[in-house]
């Protein structure tokens, strides 16, 4: 079935404030998330997922989660379950055996998307794709190099115990490259970040503020200058993982170091798979469910 549609004055999702935020990253973001595991009595996680919403015909949305296709492989055909909490503060499972749907042309895309149903218990939020940063996005908002960066995700060593509570890393990008890079699974347009990635944040979702600049402000000697600070945030894109270099240092056994450098999978391509034909074709059937419900409806108040 696919994904219930939510109250139309919800359908702007997580806020995404212009004049609100703050320093501290908001305690919305981390209603997005959730922890990926497959179906077991005692759930062992191997990823984040987050929750994502595609504006429908009606002022709608539909919503769908994401995760890292290594991590949607790993339970691909099987029974996976999904840690969110619930509105009284306990812990609580999103459990399914649905599809995952990948990038319909692009195998390098590490990104994977399926349908979500939520439920009234659920304490949950989600990313619009209104928040997604794409071409045009980057160049109103001048999003680059050094930008500050927030990712939302799976602390292996620790998720919680009466409920789930994910972890925030911060960092910066560190490149937005115009060519593509090479990975296990073939050249990936991919952007590079500085942040110290740990097993679990594959598929956490990435956030990036963009830098604001007020010029010819005035010193106390009168010469013009201009002060940066930041402004709101943008969904950049999926923590894809970190960037291993093998080592052999003087005969000892080869060892993967982490660089620090981690890849992230921007959000356009994500765009890309939301907008695979096959999903575009479920959405469209349910606005037409959507529609002829609402006709006799319209017919009596005629």
């Amino acid at each position: 079935m696919l994904a219930l549609t939510v109250d139309p004055c919800r359908v702007d999702g997580l806020l995404f404030s212009k004049n609100k935020d703050g320093m501290r990253i908001p305690d919305r973001f981390l209603n997005c998330v959730g922890f990926v595991s497959q179906r077991q009595d005692q759930p062992k996680y191997v990823g984040t997922a987050f929750i994502v919403g595609v504006k429908g015909k009606y002022g709608n949305a539909y919503l769908h989660v994401i995760t890292a296709k290594h991590v949607a492989e790993v339970i691909q055909g099987r029974s996976f379950l999904i840690g969110m909490n619930f509105k009284d503060g306990e812990a609580g499972w999103f459990g399914s055996s649905m599809k995952w749907w990948y990038h319909p042309t692009d195998k390098s895309v590490d990104a994977a998307a399926t349908v979500f149903t939520p439920t009234a218990r659920m304490d949950m939020d989600y990313i619009p794709e209104t928040a997604f940063v794409t071409d045009e996005v980057i160049r109103r908002y001048d999003i680059g190099v050094g930008d500050q960066l927030s990712i939302v995700g799976l602390f292996t060593q620790f998720h919680g115990r009466k409920k789930h509570i994910p972890i925030v890393r911060t960092g910066n990008i560190a490149m937005m490259p115009s060519d593509k890079i090479p990975a296990d699974d073939g050249e990936s347009e991919v952007y590079l970040a500085e942040t110290r990635s740990i097993g679990g944040l594959s598929g956490s979702p990435v956030f990036v503020r963009h830098t604001v600049r007020l010029e010819n402000l005035a010193s106390e000697d009168g010469e013009l200058q201009t002060m940066s600070g930041l402004g709101h945030h943008h969904f950049l894109g999926l923590m894809r993982g970190h960037w291993d270099l093998p080592m052999n240092l003087q005969g000892y056994q080869a060892e993967a170091v982490n660089m620090g450098i981690s890849i992230i999978v921007p959000a356009k391509k994500i765009l890309e798979v939301l907008y695979h034909p096959e999903l575009v074709a479920l959405r469209a059937r349910q606005d037409q469910q959507i529609s002829k419900e609402s006709l006799p409806a319209l017919d009596q108040g005629a």
